[in-house]
């Protein structure tokens, strides 16, 4: 193998594993965020577990954990396979090294045994001093010369094969034990997760026993929530009225800059809580335990921790605090032509008028038996229409 050659194997060799360990790097974060989550969830769920009946809250925490735990898995499951492809380019190097070695030793074997065939036949000295002048011994000179040198890269050749060599062996070595060690885990993890979908299972089982007590109770949820999109309706609309008939009919420049801001911030917004994670999304979905029900949601549940303090996502104008029958507290932020909503909180710490920063604590979040401790948190936007459109939130809180 020439110089060229060497260099530009070696280029291929180096960007590969870069490659290689940016893919893992990035597989090994998204495990994890997933962990830190699963960490978090079993926090929820012992403190759940303080009620010894079966419950809505218990049934979509372990939900929630059985699919980070399969995202831990899917991780787990991608970084074997590339392991796996580690170690097949390591084995398939390691027998190009090896053969390439071999190709050199049989090449410095043959030199050498030429080279002492020759010097058998004739003294060197006295090969250089018969030649007929002193062009041909000096030429006869730089011939042995050469000859000596050739053997000495040969012999600087072999042994960059034979370091390469024990470089890749190791590292084939550390890549199998890893292998090895994600099985190990990977047998863990699928046991774990068996487990907990068997204990949905028993829970899900037993929720269905008093279907009717939670139908009801269900059916008392979707009142409530629709008696909160009307008095959000009613409160956005009202603003935009008064806004017309006060002469402005259109945003002032702070409000405007505000709004831009806002719009501006889709997908990078804070979370409402610290800690959580949703576990009722936006619009229609079929509920979790009665498959034959739809329900709409005009924003999104998140789960959190029980007297959680509840933030604002950005900065904006308290429009509103009103109490609202079967959810507590609600405060209604305005941020020019978009408005969050906050509803199911207690110990409440802003009041109408005030002007509220991100992050601000708003309040405690409230806690129910049967649910938990969920905020129904919701983004709305007001279009210059009559009636206000309600936004996906998961579409703007930060990932």
């Amino acid at each position: 193998m020439n110089c060229v050659k060497w260099v530009i194997l070696c280029f291929v060799l180096l960007w590969s594993s870069t490659a290689f360990s940016q893919s893992i790097d990035d597989i090994r974060k998204q495990k994890e965020k997933a962990e830190k989550e699963i960490v978090y969830l079993n926090k929820l769920l012992k403190d759940a577990a303080k009620d010894k009946s079966a419950s809505t809250e218990k049934v979509n925490i372990l939900q929630e954990k059985i699919v980070q735990g399969e995202r831990v898995l899917h991780s787990l499951s991608q970084e074997l396979d590339y392991l796996r492809n580690g170690i097949s380019q390591n084995e398939n190097r390691i027998a190009e090294l090896q053969q390439e070695k071999e190709s050199l030793l049989e090449l410095y074997a043959n030199l050498i045994y030429g080279t002492w065939k020759k010097r058998n036949k004739v003294d060197k000295l006295m090969f250089i001093l018969s030649a007929s002048d002193f062009n041909q011994a000096y030429n006869r000179f730089r011939y042995f010369q050469q000859i000596q040198e050739y053997s000495k890269r040969q012999l600087e050749l072999i042994g960059q094969v034979n370091d390469s060599l024990n470089v890749k062996n190791k590292e084939l070595n550390r890549l199998i034990e890893q292998k090895n060690d994600l099985l190990n885990t990977m047998n863990t993890k699928n046991r774990e997760l068996e487990s907990e979908r068997l204990q949905e299972s028993r829970y899900v089982n037993a929720l269905r026993k008093k279907e009717k007590e939670l139908k009801k109770k269900l059916d008392a949820e979707m009142k409530n929530r629709q008696r909160l999109a009307k008095e959000l309706n009613r409160l956005i609309t009202q603003q935009t009225k008064k806004a017309s008939s006060g002469g402005k009919g259109q945003l002032t420049p702070e409000e405007k800059l505000l709004s831009d801001d806002f719009a501006k911030n889709k997908g990078k917004l804070p979370w409402p809580v610290e800690e959580g994670f949703i576990s009722e999304k936006f619009g229609v979905s079929v509920h979790s335990l009665h498959k034959y029900l739809k329900i709409s949601n005009d924003g999104i549940d998140i789960t959190t921790s029980r007297n959680a303090d509840v933030r604002a996502v950005f900065k904006g104008i308290v429009l509103d605090v009103c109490f609202v029958p079967g959810l507590n507290y609600m405060i209604l932020i305005q941020h020019g032509n978009y408005f969050t909503a906050y509803p199911n909180l207690l110990d409440v710490q802003v009041k109408k008028g005030d002007a509220v920063e991100t992050k601000q604590v708003l309040g405690k979040i409230g806690y129910d038996s049967e649910k938990g401790s969920v905020l129904n948190f919701q983004i709305w936007q007001n279009v210059g229409k009559t009636q206000p459109v309600k936004l996906n939130p998961e579409l703007w809180l930060a990932k």
